[in-house]
């Protein structure tokens, strides 16, 4: 006579991904807002503002095209300073929070003629002075490079800048590129950075992220602090998703 073996109990299969908590925080639209070569024709504010600032080659377009999950939202350039008007883009985040990204004119190129150089200066320092919704400033800095007198300038610039129409404006520090640094040496060249930069309100000591456009590394932390600058969102995140996202229609010049 065979006895029948009780079957045991199969585990449940693993939720499928797309059933699976969701990244509150993961980028699910962005897009081109508008472009603006004069103060004058920059839209109306709307809500608290971005701004990212940095040399010509420091990969703003880059950067910002990794943190939105958009490989083409922003045009790269291999031609330093193409980009010569202040493009503003939108993205949206599964939790609904709204960011209104700023992307500046590169400074420090030496291939435009003077004239052409001051207008871009008046066109960004226009921007930071008077943006009554301008919020936080992203200074890029080539990891491999530190700050350089550009940068110190900037910083000065925006520190002074104090509208009493608008809160302060929380400038951030970002180091590029950190892949191309060997990773013994990552602490070190973000620490000579922080070193390097001008101490914040009540003398605290200003912290590099670092970042990388080609690893998505430092992104997570850089949201996190756009969040906290902004005070926009809210709890941190689960880990990066990893994947970008697919190319916009809609693009702009950039170095």
């Amino acid at each position: 006579m065979t006895t029948r073996r009780a079957h045991k109990p199969q585990a449940a299969p693993p939720p499928a991904r797309a059933e699976r908590q969701l990244d509150p925080f993961q980028i699910v639209d962005a897009s081109f807002v508008a472009g603006a070569g004069s103060l004058a024709s920059l839209p109306p504010p709307v809500s608290a503002e971005v701004a990212f600032a940095g040399r010509s080659n420091v990969g703003k377009s880059s950067l910002i095209n990794t943190l939105v999950e958009r490989k083409g939202l922003v045009r790269t350039s291999s031609n330093p300073g193409s980009t010569r008007q202040i493009n503003l883009y939108e993205a949206r985040a599964r939790d609904g929070v709204v960011f209104q990204l700023v992307d500046l004119p590169g400074y420090g190129f030496t291939r435009r003629s003077k004239s052409e150089k001051a207008a871009w200066a008046s066109l960004i320092e226009g921007y930071l002075r008077g943006r009554i919704t301008l919020a936080a400033v992203l200074l890029l800095v080539d990891a491999r490079r530190g700050l350089e007198e550009d940068d110190l300038e900037l910083i000065h610039f925006v520190e002074a800048s104090h509208d009493v129409a608008r809160r302060p404006v929380e400038l951030l520090l970002v180091a590029t590129k950190i892949d191309k640094v060997p990773r013994s040496s990552v602490r070190r060249a973000l620490d000579q950075v922080s070193a390097a930069a001008p101490r914040a309100a009540g003398g605290a000591l200003r912290r590099a992220v670092g970042f990388s456009s080609i690893t998505g590394e430092g992104r997570r932390d850089l949201w996190l602090a756009l969040r906290r600058a902004t005070q926009l969102g809210g709890a941190a995140p689960p880990p990066d998703s990893g994947a970008a996202g697919e190319d916009e229609d809609r693009r702009t010049p950039d170095e």
